[in-house]
């Protein structure tokens, strides 16, 4: 059973409920303080300092400032976000399923993978920018309920050989045909009447992106996808992989293209095209780099001599440095936290600039200075390798698995949903 507010109602629910976060998010002794809560899930609360908290991690996370208006715009979906979390993890303990301590440090060294972030700073990285002790945690052990959920369920979904037979045959068919890296977000339209709503949450992704937000941040915030683990990467996906209509907008799309919100009949995809190669040789492999990142700090306030003496090391080191070792040493005498190796990265995964510095380097060259919020860094190419990436039947069959265990995920959710108390409480 659902709360009876409106769609107009809930919308002006989450705006206030944005609207006091954001208080909180500018005053740090208001942060301390619990303020009420704001909505209940089946007698489960969910605090306004769970909703701020997490406001604060899609920001951080998805590289954007949360201004009020952008606050406004993300908290009702951050707050359905909250809400399915909850009704997760209550399936997961209805069931006997528990997340312990090593899942949850599994959990948290995928997303120091993903960043690019060093072994063990996640909590480091999330403390500096005033992130509040357990919020990752929170996200991340419904995560893995979830997921434990649906390996109960593996036994529902069969993949025959023949399925198996005939994916296997078009992908081998296509090697000559133009094949695309796709990163997807994907958010579901569940009920008819909530297609406005989910578009207009589109929209303002999409905006987000526009102004430099990270795909993958976005992507492992809002993404209905099981992609959405993996920062929304598909992969390498051959013609005929994708749906019809997907298909059709991704040929249209140059690398590091963002498409505008496309409609289909289970929801709204944002789709990225990271790199699309054509060719036999091209087909079956794939590009990985072994990266190591100098990052100094450099905080809005810090006075410009500061600034130029940390600029001076990195332009330093940019002139001395002829390996990842040599860079290494120099983090170590810096006693910078952010700086770190970073291996096995595609191309395509690196934010605009980075990518970019990458883009003609050498192993063992220096790139130029990049400044970013927060900083300024400097990368090197440690190593180049070339992989297959041509799949095998067991490649297959699990894909195939994972795209019905995913139609599988959402029914259960939308079930879970109609059958629920939820109360919006402010």
């Amino acid at each position: 059973m659902i709360s009876k507010l409106s769609i107009s109602s809930y919308v002006k629910t989450c705006t206030l409920l944005a609207a006091v976060a954001l208080v909180m998010l500018t005053s740090p002794a208001r942060a301390q303080s619990p303020v009420g809560v704001a909505a209940v899930v089946n007698d489960d609360p969910i605090s306004i300092i769970d909703l701020v908290e997490r406001i604060k991690l899609v920001a951080v996370s998805s590289n954007i400032e949360m201004t009020p208006q952008r606050s406004n715009e993300m908290a009702p979906q951050i707050l359905q976000q909250l809400i399915n979390e909850k009704l997760q993890m209550q399936e997961a303990e209805r069931r006997g399923i528990e997340v312990s301590d090593e899942d949850i440090a599994r959990g948290k060294s995928m997303i120091e993978q993903n960043a690019g972030l060093p072994d063990g700073m996640l909590d480091t990285y999330l403390t500096q920018r005033q992130i509040a002790s357990g919020t990752i945690e929170n996200q991340i052990r419904p995560q893995v309920a979830w997921q434990k959920v649906l390996g109960s369920m593996r036994n529902e979904v069969e993949i025959s050989e023949a399925e198996i037979d005939d994916n296997l045959e078009r992908i081998i068919s296509n090697q000559n045909k133009p094949r695309n890296r796709v990163q997807e977000i994907f958010l579901p339209v569940d009920n008819p009447q909530d297609s406005t709503r989910v578009y207009q949450t589109a929209q303002e992704i999409l905006n987000a992106l526009k102004q430099g937000a990270d795909f993958a941040g976005l992507a492992r915030q809002f993404s209905a996808s099981a992609s959405a683990a993996n920062g929304g990467d598909l992969g390498w996906l051959y013609a005929g992989e994708m749906a019809g209509d997907l298909q059709q907008v991704v040929n249209q799309l140059q690398p590091g293209d963002v498409s505008d919100p496309v409609q289909t009949i289970r929801g709204y995809y944002i789709l990225k095209l990271l790199d699309r190669r054509v060719g036999d040789t091209d087909a079956v492999t794939d590009t990985r780099l072994d990266l190591y990142q100098l990052f100094v700090p450099i905080s809005g306030d810090m006075p410009q001599d500061q600034i130029d003496a940390k600029i001076a090391v990195l332009q330093n080191t940019r002139e001395t440095a002829d390996s990842c070792e040599a860079m290494a040493n120099v983090a170590v005498d810096l006693g910078s936290d952010l700086s770190g190796k970073m291996d096995g990265i595609s191309p395509g995964e690196l934010s605009g600039p980075i990518r970019q510095a990458v883009g003609n380097l050498d192993e063992g060259t220096p790139s130029n200075i990049i400044r970013v919020d927060g900083g300024a860094l400097m990368v090197m190419i440690c190593n180049i390798t070339e992989e297959s990436n041509l799949p095998d039947r067991q490649d297959i069959e699990n894909r195939l698995r994972l795209e019905r265990l995913d139609i599988l995920a959402r029914r259960k959710l939308r079930e879970l949903r109609r059958q629920a108390f939820i109360d919006i409480r402010i």
